[in-house]
């Protein structure tokens, strides 16, 4: 008898958004030489066999998984060559899943030269960076450490985000965030937009880019002596590029920008979530003002400051009744009023998501066979763009997924260019408060 676990609200909402558009997200692993086919198709269907993984069946507040025996076909690990990651990853955030008939992951090896990609295009409802984490692990474990897997299935929850993350647990006060969003509504007001002209395109594209060996430690040095977080520092520098480059409208008063931040909600819960696969994320917004955009160090310490503030009023654990009120709004919306909804009520220029995985499983088989550790984020109806960066030991990227009838090759490059230098010059300077780049 399969376990079942309770669908939560970010759940039911992610659940929503993929009604509008494909939500779909990825996670990539870098392999250094060819890809043994044969043993990395058997380790998968292994994988899912002992993890209780396979199709997701969902009712009105539950889920559960039912593994496929023999019904998986041998081939569902497929092999892609003659393409490069970005295009592959490009197609399949734009390529639905279907509950009814296919499980909730698209496993395949793509040929990269002399080295190979192993990775997992997922339907992100299902679960969260973490979940996929260990899966990808259990995989990858399998074929190349098989002493070392894990031989029982994993957990469902089946608590909510209020018995997990509640005020109570939380740490935060209901009356406090209910009066926070009525000032999240006027402040909203301020914020510039995307434009209505292509609000209901939502086909994506990504692109990789990855940063010199060596500069994240360098970045970090330079954080901690400025006594701000490695995050605030890509966060403002995205902030910078989304207010330089992206066309988004402004109306009367509406100047400012708006910045959304995934957050792994976890280390916050009531009970022990390491062993549990699902979805537990909250979100923060950061807000900066014109003149701030203009002044890199005043950017970087409004951006700081904001991030302090959302740690001590426990902003991530009480989104959830964000969550909750965009479920209910869109529950009673045609997908046209929703894409619309979210355009004027959720104005962000762009969102972020930062993992480092150097503390996981991932950095024991770095640098080799290991090479690179990949993310990938989707849009979502909010914004036209997110940056997922990520962190193995000496090595950081970045992947850039945008609304492409939004944000052009030409345009995103710009954006990439434009925080590129800006991380660039701080490393080069040392200082993280260092004057504008040359080209500002």
């Amino acid at each position: 008898m399969p376990s079942h676990g309770h669908l939560n609200i970010f759940q039911r909402l992610v659940r929503q958004w993929d009604a509008i558009h494909p939500y779909n997200a990825a996670q990539v692993i870098k392999l250094a030489g060819r890809a043994d086919l044969p043993a990395v198709r058997h380790a998968w269907h292994e994988a899912m066999a002992t993890l209780g993984l396979g199709r997701a069946h969902v009712g009105r507040d539950t889920f559960h998984f039912e593994h496929l025996n023999g019904q998986m076909p041998r081939d569902i690990v497929r092999h892609v060559s003659g393409e490069t990651l970005d295009a592959f990853l490009s197609r399949e955030l734009n390529l639905r899943f279907d509950d009814r008939d296919v499980c909730p992951f698209r496993p395949f090896v793509l040929d990269d030269g002399d080295d190979h990609h192993v990775g997992l295009i997922y339907h992100h409802w299902v679960a969260d960076s973490v979940s996929i984490r260990e899966l990808l692990r259990q995989w990858f474990l399998r074929w190349h450490d098989p002493e070392r897997v894990r031989r029982e299935p994993l957990k469902l929850s089946k608590d909510g985000y209020w018995a997990l993350f509640g005020p109570r647990i939380g740490r935060w006060r209901l009356g406090g965030e209910l009066l926070n969003g009525v000032r999240w509504t006027r402040r909203i007001r301020r914020v510039r937009r995307m434009s209505a002209d292509h609000a209901g395109e939502f086909a994506q594209a990504v692109t990789v880019r990855r940063f010199a060996d060596g500069l994240v430690d360098c970045l970090r040095d330079v954080c901690r002596a400025a006594n701000v977080t490695l995050h605030d520092l890509l966060l403002a520098a995205a902030a910078e590029a989304c207010d330089r480059h992206l066309p988004l409208h402004r109306h009367r008063e509406r100047h400012d920008l708006a910045m959304g931040t995934i957050v792994d909600l976890r280390p916050s819960a009531r009970a022990d979530l390491s062993d549990t696969f699902g979805m537990f994320l909250g979100f923060t917004t950061t807000l900066c003002r014109p003149d701030e955009l203009l002044d890199w160090p005043r950017l970087l310490a409004t951006v700081a400051s904001q991030g302090k503030s959302h740690k001590h009023s426990a902003q991530p654990q009480a989104s959830f009744l964000r969550m909750a009120a965009a479920l209910a709004a869109g529950s009673f919306m045609s997908r046209e009023r929703t894409i619309n909804f979210y355009r004027k009520r959720a104005p962000f220029a762009g969102g972020t998501s930062n993992v480092n995985v150097t503390d996981t499983w991932a950095a024991e088989y770095h640098p080799a066979p290991l090479l690179e550790y990949v993310r990938v984020s989707p849009t979502g109806p909010m914004m036209p763009l997110v940056f997922s960066t990520t962190t193995l030991a000496r090595k950081l990227n970045l992947c850039l997924t945008r609304r492409s009838a939004i944000v052009s090759e030409a345009l995103a490059g710009q954006v990439l260019d434009t925080m590129f230098e800006r991380l660039n010059r701080i490393a080069q300077t040392g200082d993280a408060f260092a004057p504008q780049c040359q080209s500002a």
